[in-house]
């Protein structure tokens, strides 16, 4: 008996069982608090927007006041532009791939996989100067590039 207390070969496997309990339930718990977080940003609607990503391909400066975008959707879901800025003011969306805007439902949706062309109208364009175009979705996401006009 004496001899079987002293032996540590039925302690050690005894141990790393529990501690890999431990390790399993302490992983499930973190699993289960960013589960229930995921779930109440999709409730309360933030949640897709995480999934929402697009990229300005393009941007074509025709005039001081006429400009080109060019939106590419490479996100998991749609998304619907509804402001654009120039150099941090707000431009008016005139035409979506070259279909009048009074002929459109506002916001402009870009669906997956999507290329869309903005025709926007603005004041502020500045030339020799880095413009700064951002566009701002329905759900708040929102992409931005510097462009130089020559």
């Amino acid at each position: 008996m004496n001899k079987l207390l002293r032996s540590r070969k039925a302690v050690s496997p005894v141990i790393a069982a529990v501690l890999m309990i431990m390790v399993a339930i302490i992983g499930m718990s973190f699993l289960f608090a960013f589960f229930v977080n995921y779930a109440a940003d999709f409730q309360l609607g933030r949640g897709s927007a995480v999934l929402e990503s697009m990229v300005i391909e393009n941007v074509w400066i025709r005039d001081s006041t006429a400009v080109d975008i060019w939106v590419y959707n490479v996100g998991k879901v749609d998304f619907w532009v509804s402001v654009v800025f120039v150099n941090d003011y707000q431009a008016s969306i005139t035409d979506v791939d070259d279909v009048p805007v009074s002929e459109l439902d506002s916001p402009f949706e870009v669906g997956v996989g999507e290329h869309v062309k903005f025709s926007v109208v603005s004041t502020s364009v500045r030339d020799g100067l880095d413009n700064l175009f951002k566009l701002v979705t329905a759900r708040g996401s929102a992409v931005e590039g510097s462009y130089l006009w020559e």
